[in-house]
């Protein structure tokens, strides 16, 4: 790419001595002000700033000290108000703005209509209007003109950045409104220069550069007429609006700068521009390298919900990343993944053959360092972060990165469980049990990892548990013989008959898997760390109760619960059944238990034994019977 300079550019003789001026007084020992900006770029207005050198918008803002006046000119009214203010006054105004607001004034004072040709705006336009005592008429283009009225003597003053070329279209419409028409031609030489210079060289080049403020006038003009002559024209202030795609498949690039723009900011802009050569050099030979299977690095630059479009270093046109290449699963939208102004690394998907897209892939990228990452971490037995995605009645679908495994049913949990739902949209960590890349096979075991845990908590756990002690459970699983509860990191035995001092059909009755509960530890085996617990150890047995509340003599209420041959037994209580010996119903030999008592008959009976570790009660009712007899002989 070759960088041509136009011939005239950058600092006319009026901007450079403005600025030097300002420069003086910044060295000097009174504050020093320019009026408004003392030239229409912002970058060397900030430099003299950070010099001292303020810009305001009024006189009022000058407390004292130095007012410069700014390379566009002022009124006349300005100079008096700085005088009555004690003001110091540098004034900047350019030689050829002074020229054209004379020009304007002598045309007044000769009883001539005035007609400034600029723009209304400028503060250049109205600083020689102001001179004019604003009695001139603003025309800034061919229509403006035409609808001018016919006068008598009509004088042309010109902004001195105005463009040459409109100038001259316009001084012909002129013609035809005064057969007295004065031109004074202040159109600055510099601008006729820099303004044709442009032109020449946007005709012999692919692309143009315009270097200047966006707010001055002359730049504005010259990136005008560049692209009036169909050259493909930028207008920036510094190199960092520079872009390395306007410059792909460009073989001459053109630079001017307007009147306002200093040589710093210009060779800034070159040499950035030099820079992009290199890279797009670079570019060009690392395409020739670039095929299927390519990994390459780029920056996105474009997200549609469907697809984003990658620009990569090497490509002369954005590369296609589809959705579904982009993560495992596939986003709803690209958008819901990607930003502009992203870094990616991809693989190309297809052979790149001109004029046709480069396809990239993420996933399938991914997928290569994804295997990777699984192998190694069954060769070292390490855990890997994966996400279920899909309960189904074999086990549980799931994510590794962009590879998809699966998780058996037996492998979900310590536990039994019948379903793995509670996994689904959740993440947790897995051991890799099998992997068959070519067949995208990926067996994955959760309860691995658990049991390491379970372990290591077993083994903190055993050395705080104490045969005897009391502890808060949380029951885990139910069989029919018993509960599994964990203490603690422990899972003990508690076997059905243990639950309760009451005979207790099923343990579902009495239960819940998740239930607390606090159990007793009977026993405890190092060799196979198998624990013994007892949730009714934790009160007292009926027998316990029966010594306490019960003694031999007493007499008391029961219910017939039971008929045998040699008697029958009663129930005290809801946990105590006492043995009524036929001989102590009855004294006759051969008697029939169900001839004098029959189930669910209530009997007063009398206790007269009482055996706590045998569990038994003896009963009488022959006693009971005597006894009363008695009673009513003695009555």
């Amino acid at each position: 790419m070759e960088i041509k300079i136009a011939e005239n550019c950058g600092f006319c003789f009026g901007v450079k001595r403005a600025v030097q001026m300002a420069l003086e007084a910044a060295d000097s020992d009174r504050e020093s002000y320019t009026l408004g900006p003392i030239i229409h770029n912002p970058q060397v207005v900030g430099k003299l700033a950070d010099k001292g050198v303020g810009s305001v918008d009024t006189l009022q803002d000058i407390p004292e000290g130095t007012v410069i006046i700014r390379s566009h000119g002022v009124g006349p009214a300005v100079y008096e108000e700085a005088k009555c203010r004690d003001l110091d006054v540098i004034d900047a105004t350019c030689p050829h703005v002074k020229k054209a607001q004379r020009d304007a004034a002598s045309v007044v004072e000769e009883g001539m209509t005035l007609v400034i040709l600029g723009e209304k705006d400028h503060p250049e336009v109205k600083s020689i209007n102001l001179w004019s005592g604003n009695k001139a008429i603003i025309v800034e283009t061919e229509e403006n003109a035409k609808n001018l009225p016919i006068v008598e003597k009509m004088g042309v003053v010109v902004q001195t950045t105005f463009s040459q070329f409109k100038f001259q279209s316009i001084i012909d419409i002129l013609e035809t409104k005064s057969k007295n028409l004065k031109v004074f031609k202040t159109i600055c030489t510099a601008t006729q220069e820099r303004q044709s210079s442009a032109v020449a060289l946007a005709k012999e080049v692919d692309l143009m550069i315009v270097i200047g403020g966006k707010n001055s006038g002359n730049t504005t003009r010259l990136a005008e007429v560049c692209r009036d002559v169909g050259c493909t024209t930028y207008h920036i202030e510094t190199a960092t609006e520079l872009q390395l795609a306007w410059f792909k498949d460009t073989q001459t690039v053109g630079v001017t700068a307007g009147a306002s723009t200093p040589d710093w900011i210009i060779k800034e802009v070159i040499k950035t521009m030099k820079e992009f050569e290199e890279l797009l050099a670079a570019e060009s030979a690392k395409a020739e390298d670039l095929k299927k299977g390519c990994v390459v690095e780029g920056t996105v630059v474009q997200i549609e919900d469907e697809r984003a479009y990658v620009s990569i270093f090497g490509l002369k046109t954005e590369a296609v990343l589809n959705k579904s290449e982009i993560a495992y699963p596939a986003p709803a939208s690209a958008k819901d993944v990607l930003h502009d102004g992203d870094e990616i690394k991809a693989v190309i998907m297809n052979h790149i053959k001109e004029d046709n897209p480069v396809y990239l892939s993420i996933t399938r990228l991914a997928k290569d360092e994804d295997w990777q990452y699984v192998i190694e971490a069954q060769e070292k037995d390490e855990p890997i972060v994966c996400k279920g995605i899909d309960a189904i009645p074999a086990g549980l679908v799931v994510t590794v990165k962009s590879l998809r495994g699966f998780i058996p049913l037996s492998q979900g949990d310590v536990h039994f469980v019948k379903s793995l739902d509670s996994l689904v949209n959740t993440e947790f960590e897995a051991k890799v049990l099998e992997i068959d890349e070519k067949k995208n096979r990926l067996v994955l075991s959760r309860r691995a990892v658990l049991e390491v845990e379970r372990q290591a908590k077993l083994e903190e756990a055993l050395k705080n548990i104490t045969v005897g002690e009391t502890y808060k459970g949380i029951v885990r699983k139910i069989m029919p013989y018993g509960a599994f509860v964990d203490i603690g990191g422990i899972e003990g035995l508690l076997h059905i008959s243990d639950i309760s001092w009451q005979k207790i059909k099923k343990v579902e009755d009495v239960l819940t898997v998740g239930q607390e509960i606090e159990v007793k530890l009977q026993s405890f085996e190092p060799e196979t760390n198998k624990l013994s617990l007892s949730l009714k150890a934790l009160s007292k047995s009926p027998w316990d109760v029966a010594e306490e509340t019960l003694h031999v003599g007493d007499v008391i209420t029961g219910k017939v619960v039971r008929l045998v041959a040699y008697g029958a037994f009663v129930a005290v209580n809801d946990d105590i059944q006492g043995l009524l010996h036929i001989s102590q119903i009855t004294k006759q030999r051969n008697a029939k238990v169900e001839d004098y008592l029959t189930r669910g008959q209530d009997i007063e009976v009398k206790i007269i034994s009482l055996d706590k570790d045998a569990k038994k009660l003896g009963l009488a009712l022959t006693e009971l019977m005597e006894s009363k007899e008695v009673a009513e002989e003695a009555e």
